[in-house]
């Protein structure tokens, strides 16, 4: 075996040495029309620049063997420790280190998350995202390490060469990044599987409007059956063409803007917005009538548990996550014909922002510098990356050309559900080869072409981000009066809508949701106008 060290200064030297940057770590899969570099900050000097990597790279020769530990979200799954045992060698080969991977379920980060970091637990490496995973949070908080330019060069070049310019600007906040964003490009459309059975049976042949989805899920509970593991709060106000604040509270919920009328740069606070209030009436309606258990606010199941389970007629989630247990319950039972439907067919379709996934850097972590180049080669090291999205090749799937895949054993590693969304990477991304194609397949694909042939237009607000670290006091009594009132709402789940409503309300104006909501209107309007000004020059 050759000396870590030696390794690690050669590929630390190259970076000094090659002005541009120039991406490594390319495979033939890899697109001829690559994004543009980056240009964070031209405030240091080439000369200053070089010194300070000659100085790092004279300490990553000296490094040690360690184990980092890095956290992800979702279910281990039968063969992901085999999986990483691979992707270890790999990394104890070129970086001298490995990495230990541990889990926070769907049921539990949503609480156990910010303890992490309030603990002071000395782990490295964590998932993070805009809005729903806790981005904008956490680094009110001060839980994530700063990277700057400098560092992501020196450290992940190949990210360096590899992330475009805006998406290090979506992951801007106050000037500085915190997470390395995800390079791919997604719909953050929820759509559903259903029993495509069910349909048929009372009479659906598509749904494609908020009102049919609503006709199946009483005819659903009608027939004794759960139509779903809870209320569908996302689809609705994407059916209102709304869209959630990214760090505002309750993972942006709170406060959504209409993402579909580039005129409109309000923000919609839903207490205020009668659209709750309807919304609220209805789900009680659903609720009452048995589309979900009454129990869900105490389940800590995963989403696709109901579906899988045979519990419930549908999941929500993205299509992707839909294609790929919709697949597995057709697997497990082909009588039940599961599909996918877009009850919002009529709305042109937002691609999310590239912070939607990504991975940061524990402020504690004792290792940060070697954290940052394991990152480098998950999202950049074709033999990594391919490990880590698909499993083992021969074992979990075969090489199709040079940049397609073929599964062969379903159930023992979860493609594109190990939370390896982090460091998607379009550039060497392989797609799937179906060789016996089903309705399914066919009916994801007419999705997929849709949603390419129907992006919305940008809008003003399209990749702005709350930094709650002014009103860090208000925002965090906000969350907590949220507690006692907005699931039970948004699940159907009390005996007076009105009322509870108004209680919600009054909370939230105790707890200093109006000072959020001025230095969130600030904050936006300075978004706007630097981003018009950008956009002039």
């Amino acid at each position: 075996m050759k000396k870590v060290g030696k390794k690690i200064l050669l590929v630390l030297l190259a970076v000094v040495l090659t002005a541009g940057l120039l991406a490594g770590c390319r495979s033939s899969k890899d697109t001829s029309d690559k994004p543009s570099s980056g240009n964070l900050s031209e405030s240091s000097s080439d000369t200053s620049g070089e010194n300070n990597a000659k100085e790092e790279v004279s300490k990553a020769d000296t490094l040690e063997y360690v184990e980092l530990t890095m956290y992800l979200i979702g279910d281990r799954s039968p063969d992901f420790d085999e999986v990483y045992a691979k992707i270890n060698e790999i990394l104890k080969e070129k970086l001298n280190c490995t990495v230990k991977v541990e889990f926070l379920s769907w049921g539990e980060h949503d609480t156990k998350y910010s303890l992490l970091f309030s603990s002071g637990e000395e782990f490295d490496l964590i998932f993070t995202a805009s809005s729903w995973c806790h981005y904008e949070q956490t680094v009110a908080l001060g839980g994530f390490y700063p990277l700057s330019e400098e560092f992501i060069r020196t450290y992940a070049p190949d990210i360096w060469a590899v992330v475009p310019e805006m998406a290090w600007d979506q992951a801007r906040i106050d000037g500085q990044i915190y997470m390395v964003p995800n390079y791919a490009n997604e719909f953050g459309q929820d759509v559903f599987a259903v029993r495509g059975d069910l349909m048929e049976k009372y009479g659906f042949k598509d749904i494609t409007t908020w009102d049919e989805l609503v006709a199946f899920f009483k005819a659903c509970a009608a027939d004794g059956i759960y139509a779903s593991q809870g209320a569908p709060w996302f689809v609705y106000f994407q059916s209102r063409g709304l869209n959630i604040t990214g760090g505002a509270p309750k993972g942006g919920e709170l406060i959504l803007y209409n993402t579909q009328d580039p005129n409109d740069l309000n923000f919609y606070y839903i207490a205020e917005w009668e659209g709750f209030r309807d919304y609220c009436k209805l789900m009680k309606e659903l609720a009452d009538a048995g589309c979900w258990s009454r129990d869900v606010l105490n389940s800590s199941d995963e989403r696709q548990t109901g579906l899988l389970t045979g519990r419930t007629a549908t999941m929500v989630w993205n299509l992707g996550s839909c294609y790929t247990y919709a697949k597995q319950a057709n697997q497990e039972h082909p009588e039940w014909k599961v599909t996918i439907v877009d009850p919002n067919s009529n709305w042109p379709k937002k691609v999310n922002s590239y912070i939607n996934n990504g991975v940061a850097i524990n402020i504690n972590s004792k290792h940060k510098e070697r954290a940052m180049m394991v990152l480098n080669e998950f999202y950049t090291n074709p033999a990594v990356y391919d490990l880590a999205m698909l499993g083992i090749e021969g074992k979990h799937w075969e090489a199709i050309g040079d940049d397609q895949y073929k599964i062969i054993d379903e159930s023992g590693y979860g493609v594109s559900a190990n939370c390896n969304w982090g460091w998607n990477n379009m550039t060497i991304t392989r797609t799937e080869y179906i060789e016996n194609r089903t309705p399914l397949d066919d009916k994801c694909d007419a999705l997929k072409e849709a949603f390419n042939n129907n992006v919305k237009q940008d809008h003003l607000l399209d990749g702005f981000n709350f930094d709650s670290t002014k009103v860090s006091t208000q925002f965090a009594a906000v969350e907590a009066a949220l507690g006692n009132y907005y699931d039970p709402l948004k699940n159907g789940l009390v005996d007076d809508v009105d009322q509870a409503l108004e209680e919600m309300k009054a909370a939230l104006e105790s707890a200093g949701i109006r000072d959020i909501l001025d230095e969130l209107n600030r904050q936006a309007q300075d978004y706007i106008e630097k981003k018009k000004a950008n956009s002039q020059q």
